[in-house]
């Protein structure tokens, strides 16, 4: 990784998997990142998007009063997780060229952090420093036309992490692993999630 943040013990990233398929080729990738943090003495805690309750945005612009969301389910743990923790690391498999629904719902009810940040002048997140990061696991190699396959997902993902005050770091892509098992023959994708 081209960029990387000193790590303490007292270091807590929380981390999203965001493929409906546990223990898919993402969920790998997810988890050689985190072990990384862990040989670096970071603490992690770790969501699978598919098992939150957590809702679409409805649009209502409650959070437009106090930047926070009003809908009560899962994300109202999250969101305390979110404004609290060092960092994210959002894994996901790109469906149609972004995050599976699940994973997308959760981004969107990010824009009441959006709304506290750029809106209202609350930082929920005290000024600290905080990362985030991609990871990203595409069966194919590149996109429609031959763009870049993961260009849709990296728009997405800079604009949730801008929202949560996060600076984002270098993303850990991985083109061609469609099969199910395919990235662990990936030995240069165990290297660069070490790296991390």
């Amino acid at each position: 990784m081209a960029e990387t943040v000193s790590a303490n013990s007292n270091m807590k990233v929380i981390t999203f998997a965001a493929s409906p398929c546990r223990g898919g080729n993402t969920e790998h990738a997810l988890d050689w990142v985190i072990e990384s943090l862990h040989f670096n003495g970071v603490q992690t805690e770790k969501f699978h998007t598919h098992e939150l309750d957590i809702a679409p945005c409805s649009g209502c612009r409650k959070c437009e009063r106090d930047g926070l969301c009003v809908i009560e389910d899962d994300f109202q743990v999250i969101g305390r997780k979110l404004i609290s923790c060092d960092g994210v690391v959002f894994a996901s498999p790109l469906y149609f060229m972004n995050v599976p629904a699940k994973g997308k719902a959760l981004i969107d009810r990010c824009q009441s952090f959006w709304i506290a940040r750029r809106r209202l002048g609350i930082d929920f997140f005290g000024g600290r420093r905080r990362f985030g990061v991609l990871v990203a696991c595409s069966g194919a190699g590149q996109g429609p036309g031959g763009a870049d396959v993961f260009r849709g997902i990296e728009d997405t993902m800079t604009y949730f992490f801008d929202a949560l005050g996060l600076e984002k770091l270098e993303s850990l892509l991985v083109r061609k692993v469609d099969s199910p098992g395919a990235i662990l023959a990936r030995t240069d994708v165990l290297d660069r999630a070490k790296a991390m």
